[in-house]
C-alpha cells in the first residue's frame, strides 16, 4: 500500500454523522480526520470530487500534503488514486499536479533558482537536483542539447542525504559561488569546490522538495510548468517530446 501522510490502517468506515451538514467546513473535516489518524493536520481545501456525495480534501501534515476523499455524510473515507475509467485519467494525480504548480509558483515569486536558459526559450522545466546523483550529472551534461532545443532549465537543490550533510554542503558551495552556472558545471563534473558559506535558500529548496514529493521519486525530478512530475533522466529529444505531451494534456 502506498505510504501517505495519514496512516489510516484498514479503517474506511466512520461513525462521524456530525459531518452530514458540514458542506465545505474545514474545521469539521479536520476534527474528523485527526480523530481517525491520531495526527495533527491542517485542511488546505475541501471541494466536491468527481464522485457524487464525496469531498476531495487536501490535508497537510508537516511539510507534506496529501489527498483524501470523504463522504458528505461522514460514513466513508478512502485514500488512493481516483480514476476516471472512461477518460483513463488519474484524477488524484491531476489534483496533485495543481498542488505542485501552486506550491512551486508561490516559491518562485520569492526565491531565485539557478537557471540555464537558451537565447530563445520555447519550453521550461524545473529540475530538483543532487550534486552527487549520477543521472543528475548525465542530465546536466546534456544542457547544451536541451538549450539547443529551446528548453530552459531552472535548478533547485534536493540533497538526497538530507540537510547538514556533505551533499548539502556541495549545494551550498555552488549557491554561494560568484558564478553559480560555472560552479554547477564544475560540481557536476566531479570537481571539488571551495567550501563556501553565505545566506542561501538551499534548506528552503529542500523543504519545498519534500512538499512536492521529490523524496518519493528521487533525483533528478523534473517538474513541468503545469505541476506534473517526471522522475529520472531523459535525453534532450525525449524531454522535448514529454514536454509537448504535458502541454497537450492541458
Amino acid at each position: 500500500m502506498k505510504k501517505h501522510i495519514l496512516q489510516l490502517t484498514a479503517i474506511t468506515f466512520l461513525s462521524l454523522m456530525g459531518l452530514a451538514n458540514a458542506s465545505n467546513d474545514k474545521t469539521q473535516y479536520q476534527q474528523a480526520i485527526q480523530q481517525l489518524s491520531n495526527q495533527k493536520v491542517d485542511i488546505i481545501s475541501v471541494k466536491d470530487s468527481a464522485v457524487k456525495g464525496f469531498k476531495e480534501i487536501v490535508v497537510k501534515g508537516g511539510l507534506t500534503q496529501d489527498i483524501v476523499y470523504m463522504s458528505e455524510n461522514g460514513e466513508f473515507m478512502f485514500q488512493g488514486n481516483l480514476m476516471n475509467l472512461k477518460s483513463q485519467q488519474n484524477l488524484t494525480e491531476m489534483s496533485h499536479d495543481n498542488i505542485r504548480h501552486d506550491l512551486l509558483t508561490k516559491f518562485q515569486k520569492n526565491h531565485k533558482s539557478i537557471n540555464f536558459f537558451p537565447k530563445e526559450m520555447t519550453d521550461h522545466i524545473t529540475v530538483f537536483t543532487d550534486i552527487d546523483c549520477g543521472f543528475c550529472r548525465k542530465l546536466h551534461h546534456e544542457m547544451k542539447q536541451y538549450n539547443d532545443l529551446g528548453i530552459g532549465v531552472s535548478y533547485f537543490f534536493f540533497p538526497r542525504s538530507g540537510l547538514n550533510t556533505a551533499s548539502h554542503q556541495k549545494a551550498v558551495n555552488v549557491w554561494c559561488a560568484e558564478d553559480q552556472q560555472a560552479a554547477m558545471d564544475s560540481a557536476k563534473n566531479g570537481d571539488e569546490l571551495e567550501p563556501l558559506m553565505c545566506a542561501n535558500s538551499t534548506e528552503e529548496q529542500f523543504n519545498l522538495g519534500i512538499g512536492l514529493g521529490i523524496h518519493k521519486v528521487g533525483t533528478p525530478a523534473v517538474i513541468f510548468d503545469d505541476g506534473s512530475i517526471m522522475p529520472g533522466y531523459s535525453p534532450a529529444a525525449q524531454m522535448k517530446q514529454k514536454i509537448q505531451l504535458a502541454k497537450n494534456l492541458n
